[in-house]
């Protein structure tokens, strides 16, 4: 019986990462800047569907930022907005129907409750926006993401306020 091989250690490579910065990132509220540009395109979708000339992507998109607000409620971070958030997604579920009544797209104008409904979850949404850290933020879109790709129907896009058609602030 030979001797046991034994292979010398390497050492290991140190990873630069600046732990306190990436824990500090994590844990500091959205700024000024990046709640303005976030609720900025909801707004703008927002006023779109109000005056009844939405693409099915701008409604998908306010559909998905009401989606992300009910799960920051469900994660319990602020709480007390389901019942406006509920108001919110059955009327946008009810212009997407009737929208899409004939098979293709075509803008629909908002009913008198739809209209209340998704203007005071968007002023709220912002509300909720100011109340979160950047990782609560995150946990909550990436546990939407991945609840819709679940479902099979879901498909993830990237899209700027460009593609949205909506006028990009400087």
């Amino acid at each position: 019986m030979g001797l046991p091989r034994y292979r010398i250690p390497q050492p290991r490579q140190k990873a630069n990462v600046d732990t306190l910065r990436k824990a500090l990132q994590r844990a500091s509220r959205l700024t000024e800047a990046e709640i303005r540009e976030t609720m900025d395109a909801v707004r703008q979708c927002a006023t779109r569907m109000r005056e009844g000339v939405a693409t099915e992507l701008q409604v998908q998109t306010l559909r998905s930022t009401m989606l992300i607000a009910l799960e920051i409620e469900r994660l319990g971070y602020v709480r007390g907005m389901s019942g406006h958030i509920d108001a919110a997604l059955v009327a946008i579920k009810s212009v997407l129907d009737r929208g899409n009544e004939s098979g293709e797209w075509h803008p629909t104008p908002l009913r008198y409750y739809e209209l209340d409904a998704i203007t005071c979850m968007v002023d709220l949404h912002d509300h909720q926006l100011r109340q979160l850290s950047a990782a609560e933020l995150h946990t909550a879109s990436k546990r939407v993401i991945a609840h819709m790709q679940s479902q099979g129907g879901g498909e993830l896009l990237h899209v700027a306020p460009s593609d949205l058609g909506l006028e990009v602030s400087a």
